[in-house]
């Protein structure tokens, strides 16, 4: 026997996800099988986004560690057509109804039936995001819901990539540099806060929502990625509500707009959870954060930089991510 596989991109883990591999744990000879390559629709929304091969099969595996499924369900994946053929024995796949499993059953699974004429296909029921719709990978890389299906503010912004040339010459929001060398910037930046009351705080950054933090003051918004320059941060930022999202070092994709919105609307002390880099998550915090409000991000080795919320700063956020090319159509990695 084939054993039992799981056939899905599993781009951004979401809890439809989780269920088909609670379904797939009690399986006979379980592999949880992570598509690319030819196995992606032609059609698929966003495919340009859709994160790296490798990374998929690397948040699978830590996800089935975290549960404690590592022992039990096999982590492979296929990116052809010709190896879903090579799976030796009469195999059952399980499978969510959608443009990428129509292209799995159209040229790799019927023509599996004339080896293996055994072989069995389960349509999984589809879980329902909090609207009652489908929830799909697509639907997390628009924007449009979060991985546990939350509605999202959405966003009408396309993906962009800031071309590693371009860095230097992109203006940026101006802000008030509060140089560590007049003491803990973090102390000075909470007595400005306690004075001029904005109406909203964004950290950007895990060391400056930490220090922020310790210093007695909660922003209301954190947007934290887990490293800095020194490498990985070990400290832990937290907040009331929660959000992960996929954004990797110098782009800006849909579902950071939309959490990042998402988050400054949500009257909650909220950490946004960046599996990527943080970077650039500022100037979409600019431009959706209400008039007044202030984002502190950290510059290293110097201090903390104090932003306001102002028609100039938002002018210059807009004009930097009008610099960035789009990330045009293309396959899926």
């Amino acid at each position: 026997m084939g054993g039992t596989w799981a056939l899905n991109l599993f781009d951004r883990l979401h809890l439809g996800h989780h269920v088909m591999l609670e379904r797939l744990a009690d399986m006979p000879a379980p592999v949880a099988c992570v598509t690319g390559g030819e196995l992606v629709a032609h059609d698929l929304e966003l495919a340009q986004i859709v994160q790296p091969l490798a990374l998929r099969v690397q948040r699978l595996k830590e996800y089935l560690r975290d549960v404690g499924l590592d022992d039990t369900i096999q982590v492979t994946s296929l990116t052809s057509f010709r190896e879903l053929l090579r799976i030796e024995g009469a195999t059952q796949f399980l499978m969510y109804a959608g443009p990428c499993c129509d292209e799995i059953r159209e040229h790799g699974l019927r023509a599996r039936l004339q080896v293996w004429p055994d072989d069995k296909l389960e349509y999984l029921k589809p879980v329902r995001a909090q609207d009652g719709e489908k929830l799909t990978s697509a639907r997390v890389r628009k924007g449009e819901v979060d991985r546990m299906g939350r509605l999202l503010r959405g966003t009408e912004e396309p993906p962009r990539r800031l071309p590693l040339h371009d860095r230097a010459r992109l203006q940026t929001p101006k802000g008030e540099v509060l140089d560590k060398r007049d003491g803990p910037p973090e102390d000075r930046a909470v007595r400005m806060i306690e004075r001029e009351t904005p109406p909203l705080v964004i950290a950007v950054g895990d060391v400056t929502s930490a220090t922020l933090i310790r210093a007695g003051f909660q922003p209301d918004v954190c947007i934290v990625d887990g490293a800095t320059k020194r490498g990985a941060y070990g400290g832990v930022v937290h907040a009331e509500r929660q959000y992960l999202v996929y954004n990797p070092a110098g782009v800006l994709y849909p579902e950071a707009w939309s959490v990042v919105g998402t988050a400054v609307d949500d009257g909650c002390k909220s950490v946004v959870f960046v599996d990527g880099e943080e970077d650039l998550l500022g100037f979409p915090a600019v431009l959706l954060a209400p008039e007044g409000a202030v984002m502190l991000y950290g510059q290293p080795d110097v201090g903390i930089v104090w932003v306001p919320v102002t028609e100039e700063n938002r002018t210059r956020a807009r004009r930097f991510l009008e610099e960035m090319p789009v990330i045009g159509p293309g396959p899926a990695a």
